[in-house]
């Protein structure tokens, strides 16, 4: 009988171990924040660059990284005033168009700003995407973006296959009036990016 107890107890504990491993895990998979971080060279940004050097790329955190609904996540926002550029990464799992939104093409799904008022202000452009594990990650520029002090910015996924977003979703709040920007430290890597 003691036998069977330590049996029980050492299963018990391997059990716990091993479910304490694979949360650690699940949560340094969602908390990466460097896949695709970087400012992609665009010509915008490496104009802005060449113009402003150090000053030419400004930041802020966002007070939530994932959309009300939990189909995307959004962070590494950078913004040029001089060339009207936001660059921003978002991420969402693969598994989006079976469970969430049936039959639609991940090919086909799009990002937009859009005001407070609910107006597109800007289409994005794909800069460049990474698959790890069973996340997308995808780095996206908007063009003409102006923001000022009273500037409110959200972040939608669209996809006109499934009629996505309905009126009543809430997108991702990229910028508000109350948001301070605070200059972006580049990389030695982004530095040369932008110098070519």
């Amino acid at each position: 009988m003691r036998t069977f107890g330590k049996i029980l107890k050492y299963s018990v504990i391997a059990a716990a171990l091993v479910f304490i491993v694979f949360l650690a895990v699940r949560i340094g998979m969602t908390s990466n924040r460097r896949i695709l971080a970087d400012i992609h060279p665009t010509d915008n940004a490496a104009l802005a660059y060449e113009k402003d050097r150090e000053e030419a790329f400004l930041t802020h955190k966002l007070p939530a990284e994932i959309s009300e609904d939990g189909y995307f996540t959004a962070y590494a926002l950078s913004y040029s005033p001089a060339s009207g550029e936001l660059q921003i990464t978002v991420r969402y799992n693969q598994s989006l168009s079976e469970k969430y939104l049936p039959g639609s093409d991940p090919d086909n799904y799009y990002f937009e700003l859009r005001d407070g008022e609910g107006e597109t202000v800007a289409k994005g452009k794909r800069l460049s995407e990474k698959e790890l594990y069973f996340y997308e990650h995808i780095r996206i520029a908007f063009e003409g973006v102006e923001l000022d002090g009273e500037s409110e910015l959200y972040l939608f996924l669209c996809d006109d296959e499934s009629e996505y977003p309905a009126e009543h979703t809430k997108g991702i709040i990229i910028h508000h009036p109350s948001f301070e920007f605070k200059k972006l430290s580049l990389s030695k890597e982004e530095k040369e990016a932008l110098s070519k």
